[in-house]
């Protein structure tokens, strides 16, 4: 890896010494305050999109096609290449981001003006050198800016050695939120049917705690019927795991005394109880009531939906992101964050990113970075009748959701999320557990790793983190 990043640099450094004894005029205009005079005559601006989500079906920047926000954001590209006299093609080819970055990098200059996709993808490229630091351009691209580019959490995996190399369209509807993992999804037809309290008023009293829970458990599962096993609760091991990590009071960095940013999953007494509790429903006196499913995430899908199970675990796009999913696809559902455990609070939602979806970047040997920017900076602007944040929520309370408490609790889960470093395996413990071992062997089994891993991203990430945004 070493010898390819040195031999990118060194190609880097041969194309700057090219470019800079040209004698020909630049073909793109300097960026100027009033970028609403910039000319671009004509250029070419490509847009790599690779936004693979779970849910499937036909999508435009993000929204299911023939919605409002498909043609808002159809619209909006319309606008931008009329104001700036630029042409945007999207490539959506499908081809591996991660390769065709470093392929094309070694001849000097890449085909891609812009390039969004997950982090975990994209997170290669930040280590390897081939994006360009946003925090260079931040007067143009202000990523400060949360409400437009994203928080600190969602941005993590695009820190590295002080740089930011990325952001996401944070003021388009929706789809911040579908970086979300651990909302939990109630099938209120069930619960009316069981004649329970509603879990959204347990929230609202602060009762929706782990031992609420195991006490509804029992309750919750069932014969339907048609003869049907209910159970209470449906997800697979690590949604659970790494939800519940989260939700007894302790995020997953911790700083020490000396500054040293540290793993919960190690160096916390609250969280191993959470871990604990987390192996008791799934392997020890509650397992009979949670269906821990190992198959493809599409079964545990649709057995939700079917009614079979009364609550789920689910990721934001799986939730309210495609036309496959839940709120396309059931008329009566609830959300409401993980129960808390003793030691947490209803702000311990229990919210996490596995991945930032909709990262967007610039290739550090695009044709001109300046516009770039410029041309996402306009693309991003927020949609026509959704520019602030309670015009979306209004939008969301009418067209996803069944009770104003589930939008309450949905964008809480967004403002409590948390980076959960699985992508930079150091959760491994999550997807490993093991009914035979106890769950300290299971944390001590991988302990030296994630130490390792520690070391190698976290820090790094962290630090960053906290000298751009503080």
């Amino acid at each position: 890896m070493k010898k390819a990043v040195s031999l990118f640099i060194l190609v880097f450094m041969i194309f700057s010494l090219c470019s800079c004894q040209q004698t020909e005029p630049e073909t793109v205009p300097e960026y100027s305050d009033d970028v609403g005079e910039v000319d671009y005559k004509g250029a070419e601006f490509v847009f790599a999109l690779r936004n693979e989500e779970h849910s499937t079906g036909e999508e435009y920047l993000g929204y299911v096609v023939n919605t409002e926000f498909s043609d808002l954001a159809i619209k909006r590209k319309k606008e931008v290449e009329s104001k700036y006299n630029v042409k945007i093609t999207e490539d959506t080819s499908g081809s591996d981001i991660g390769y065709l970055i470093p392929a094309t990098s070694l001849s000097g200059s890449v085909p891609y003006d812009a390039i969004q996709s997950a982090s975990n993808p994209i997170s290669g490229l930040v280590r390897g050198g081939y994006l360009y630091d946003i925090t260079t351009i931040g007067d143009i691209i202000d990523y400060l800016n949360a409400g437009k580019w994203g928080t600190k959490e969602t941005l993590k995996p695009m820190c590295w050695n002080g740089g930011l190399y990325g952001v996401i369209p944070a003021s388009w509807p929706i789809l911040k939120y579908r970086s979300i993992d651990g909302a939990v999804v109630v099938n209120e037809n069930i619960i009316n049917y069981l004649r329970e309290t509603d879990p959204r008023e347990l929230v609202e009293r602060d009762e929706w705690t782990w031992k609420k829970f195991e006490e509804l458990m029992p309750v919750y599962s069932h014969i339907n019927d048609a003869g049907e096993e209910v159970v209470a609760l449906e997800t697979t091991v690590h949604w659970l795991f790494r939800t519940m990590h989260t939700t007894n009071g302790v995020p997953v960095i911790i700083k020490d005394d000396s500054g040293d940013f540290k793993l919960s999953l190690h160096d916390s007494p609250a969280v191993f109880e959470a871990m604990q509790t987390a192996w008791n429903w799934t392997f020890g006196e509650f397992s009979t009531y949670v269906n821990v499913n190992t198959g493809d995430w599409k079964v545990l899908l649709k057995n939700f939906i079917d009614g079979r199970s009364v609550l789920t675990i689910m990721n934001g796009t799986d939730l309210c992101g495609s036309e496959n999913s839940i709120a396309f696809s059931m008329d009566n559902f609830g959300v409401v964050p993980f129960p808390h455990g003793p030691n947490g609070t209803v702000e311990n939602t229990g919210s996490t990113i596995t991945e930032t979806r909709f990262v967007t970047s610039i290739p550090a040997l695009c044709k001109e970075p300046v516009m770039s920017a410029v041309i996402l900076n306009a693309i991003y602007e927020p949609l026509d009748g959704y520019d602030n944040e309670e015009s979306i929520i209004d939008y969301l309370r009418k067209q996803y959701f069944f009770d104003d408490r589930d939008v309450n609790n949905f964008v809480k889960m967004y403002e409590t999320t948390l980076y959960n470093y699985r992508c930079e395996n150091v959760t491994d413990a999550y997807i490993s557990i093991d009914r035979n071992i106890t769950m300290a062997e299971t944390l001590g089994k991988y302990e030296n790793a994630d130490e390792d891993n520690r070391i190698k991203y976290i820090v790094n990430m962290e630090t960053t983190a906290e000298e751009i945004f503080g």
